[in-house]
């Protein structure tokens, strides 16, 4: 427990943890563990026990002290720092694991099912095999199991089938994006929230499907990132062919820079001339309200041109 004072003189009680931040092969996921009688450091390899077995991973940030209401998940107990023999044992289970999905792959094709094998992960002790695999639907994969549990020769292996999708198959394989940077999903991403085309249109982006569209083929998770900005700059900056009050006299919009914001305005003499999205908001503020016709709302009538205007060039 640690006492933390807080403004106003008050005070607050809060439980502590001593926990060191691990990773392990499932993509995007920590795990705090704790370090036991361990002194462990940044880069470590260490083996744990995770929700899935016994496994080799990695030490992420050292031991600290952290807020237990902070954690999510059980803090599970560091094993002990990774050994010669436990690295030796981890190349042997890749090359365990290529030529189990192999098996795999020869039983789908042999037996025709509609699936596609993404990727084989072992424990350490060998205790459980994960099969990632693509499907539209439900697979009678019965058969295969039993096929593959017997020319694996492996006694006691539990092999578990795991069904993902598009997203997901990339995050368990990994890669590098069109950014050329690993792959958002595969190394941060905890969650993957929907991602639709409108976000793209929002942020003026070319809709050309290869390039909006990630390693899995779906739209990238990257569009949601910004889209709130430009959203937020489409508010704050008058849309092409609005009409505005500028220093060098009226014009209409034919053109706006949402990052920069600048906007290109098109004069009476036919002259484009650029203003910030500042000096157009000032001369909106220097001339005062619109004017309302006689058809206004506010008149009784049904025009409200006047108010869209006035939004349009509001400042935030």
């Amino acid at each position: 427990m640690r006492l933390f004072n807080l403004a106003g003189g008050a005070a607050i009680l809060v439980a502590m943890a001593y926990v060191a931040a691990c990773e392990f092969r499932e993509a995007a996921k920590t795990y705090y563990m704790d370090p036991g009688e361990w002194d462990l450091l940044a880069g470590q390899r260490i083996v744990g026990e995770t929700s899935r077995g016994l496994e080799l991973g990695v030490v992420k940030f050292a031991p600290r002290e952290m807020a237990q209401g902070s954690i999510r998940g059980p803090i599970r107990r560091v094993l002990r720092p990774a050994t010669g023999q436990d690295l030796e044992r981890e190349r042997e289970i890749f090359a365990f694991e290529a030529r189990a999905l192999q098996v795999l792959r020869d039983g789908i094709g042999l037996r025709r099912l509609e699936m596609k094998p993404v990727k084989a992960e072992a424990t350490l002790d060998m205790a459980r095999l994960f099969f990632f695999y693509e499907a539209e639907g439900r697979v009678d994969f019965r058969d295969l199991l039993r096929e593959a549990a017997r020319q694996m020769d492996a006694p006691g292996m539990r092999l578990q089938f795991v069904q993902v999708n598009a997203r997901e198959a990339a995050k368990a394989l990994g890669g590098v994006g069109p950014c050329g940077k690993e792959l958002c999903c595969s190394t941060f991403l905890t969650a993957m929230p929907p991602v639709t085309l409108k976000m793209a249109k929002d942020q003026g982006l070319s809709l050309t499907p290869h390039k909006i569209s990630g390693a899995c083929g779906r739209l990238m998770c990257c569009l949601r990132y910004e889209v709130d900005f430009y959203r937020d700059q489409k508010m704050r900056l008058p849309r092409p062919g609005s009409p505005v009050d500028t220093a060098e006299g009226p014009g209409t919009v034919v053109d706006v820079n949402l990052v920069s914001e600048k906007c290109i305005v098109e004069l009476g003499d036919g002259r484009r001339v650029p203003f910030t999205g500042e000096e157009l908001r000032s001369q909106r503020e220097a001339r005062g309200p619109v004017s309302a016709c006689a058809s206004h709302h506010s008149q009784g009538g049904s025009c409200t041109k006047s108010d869209k205007l006035a939004g349009s060039l509001a400042p935030s």
